[in-house]
């Protein structure tokens, strides 16, 4: 591992550390910038499409109630035209980690594509209830079968939201991530659902926790099969 891959992923450490604070978004730039250099050099594109599609998500979904459900921002600031900007930058950020750890599992085209998108699913399991909590924003609309107060629709959303993210990443560019950051990708992932433990109030700790908890089961057995089955990570995969 070089020193540049090194120092990226101390720069995602420290963004983890420091995840109630803004700097966590700046840290995560700069960490992206360093992949971008050589292990992952299409990372731009997929950032690039995450925030431009969430974006513009987020802005339908505040207006139409489609496909999340109905819901507006609150104390979440700064807004633009009543989205919160904080979201698209966070769309790319877990859009990233998660599309690095299906391709570290997954070399099928179809399977990664599906996985990423479940795994940004996980991640909301924990974000949701815990934003929520904080009146970053408040739910309009309720459902029966509901994940500790927010609306299924809005797990459905997430899904399909971030799979068109993805469709459309492995459509306009030629994703090839170098097999060095590969093998980090289930540990980066892992780290980011466990700092929403570690930081989440004790009134909505469970969430996160359940969450962390699915992802250790999906992950671990998932990518000791992938070493297993290669023996090493192949750098022309993607």
């Amino acid at each position: 591992m070089n020193s540049r891959l090194k120092a990226a992923l101390l720069l995602i450490l420290l963004a983890n550390i420091l995840k109630k604070s803004p700097v966590y978004l700046l840290l995560y730039l700069l960490a992206f910038v360093l992949f971008s250099l050589k292990e992952w050099k299409s990372l731009p594109v997929l950032a690039g499409l995450a925030i431009s599609v969430g974006f513009f998500a987020e802005l339908i979904g505040t207006r139409l109630c489609l496909p999340f459900g109905c819901y507006e921002y609150v104390n979440l600031q700064p807004q633009l035209l009543g989205v919160a900007l904080f979201v698209p930058l966070a769309w790319a950020i877990f859009g990233s980690v998660a599309y690095l750890t299906a391709s570290s599992i997954f070399p099928r085209k179809v399977d990664r594509l599906l996985f990423a998108s479940l795994l940004m699913v996980l991640l909301d399991l924990a974000i949701d209830p815990l934003m929520t909590s904080w009146n970053a924003w408040v739910w309009k609309t309720s459902t029966a079968i509901n994940w500790f107060g927010i609306p299924w629709t809005n797990y459905l959303g997430w899904f399909l939201v971030s799979l068109l993210v993805f469709y459309l990443y492995e459509r306009l560019s030629s994703p090839s991530i170098c097999s060095c950051l590969k093998m980090v990708g289930p540990a980066v992932y892992l780290l980011e659902a466990f700092t929403f433990v570690l930081y989440a109030p004790s009134s909505v700790k469970m969430p996160p926790v359940i969450a962390f908890v699915l992802s250790l089961a999906l992950l671990i057995p998932l990518t000791m099969r992938r070493w297993n089955h290669e023996g090493r990570f192949d750098s022309n995969e993607g």
